[in-house]
């Protein structure tokens, strides 16, 4: 089993892992593929049922968090979703009323179980996005397309000081964690969250601008 996936869940949360792939003959039925066909489609491709308590076929990405309001999920919900690494359930969806088939071919991953509402994406130091969904300034420091979020800094960045741009709101955990050096980190007044170890191993300052 790979513990890859464990970063990408969400601190202090219950988290099960998946690794295994889906059993034969797991075909939808006539039935459940016009359902789909009508059915709500979110900005991931995930489709749900016209009242949105009921995930029919979930989005072939990374990482997806199943809509709050959410109370069942069809058990043949991710057929075909091979890189999906975490799976957050919300807290309107029953831990015991889970029964979903996952797996794929190459498919290992966490499910977190949330007992609360999702904190919102602008403030969580978690989150993950894949290498076309972000900007990259001339220092090498990866950002979030809307530039709310500072992710990472490549290996490129070497800067012994470096200001993070206003407007950014999130500066993720262990950010900085590959750099050499001290690094004195400038920061905007718009930024709401800092997260965890986002120094490396030696250390830094954080100077609110």
């Amino acid at each position: 089993m790979s513990n890859t996936a464990m970063r990408y869940a969400p601190k202090g949360l219950k988290v099960n892992y998946w690794n295994w792939p889906y059993p034969e003959n797991c075909i939808r039925s006539e039935a459940l593929e016009a359902e789909i066909s009508n059915g709500f489609v979110d900005e991931y491709g995930a489709v749900y049922s016209q009242d949105g308590k009921r995930l029919l076929k979930c989005a072939d990405v990374k990482c997806y968090k199943v809509r709050e309001g959410t109370e069942s999920v069809d058990k043949l919900a991710f057929i075909g979703c091979d890189q999906l690494e975490c799976l957050y359930l919300p807290y309107t969806l029953p831990e015991e009323s889970f029964d979903a088939i996952l797996g794929g071919t190459d498919t290992v991953g966490a499910i977190s179980f949330w007992d609360k509402p999702y904190v919102p994406e602008e403030l969580d130091p978690n989150e993950t996005w894949s290498d076309y969904e972000v900007y990259i300034d001339e220092h090498d420091v990866v950002y979030s397309m809307d530039r709310k979020r500072l992710l990472y800094a490549r290996y490129g960045f070497t800067e012994s000081e470096y200001i993070v741009p206003d407007g950014t709101l999130t500066i993720c955990d262990q950010a900085f964690l590959f750099h050499e050096g001290y690094l004195v980190l400038y920061l905007p007044a718009s930024i709401k969250v800092i997260g965890d170890d986002i120094f490396g191993k030696d250390g830094g300052q954080i100077v609110i601008l």
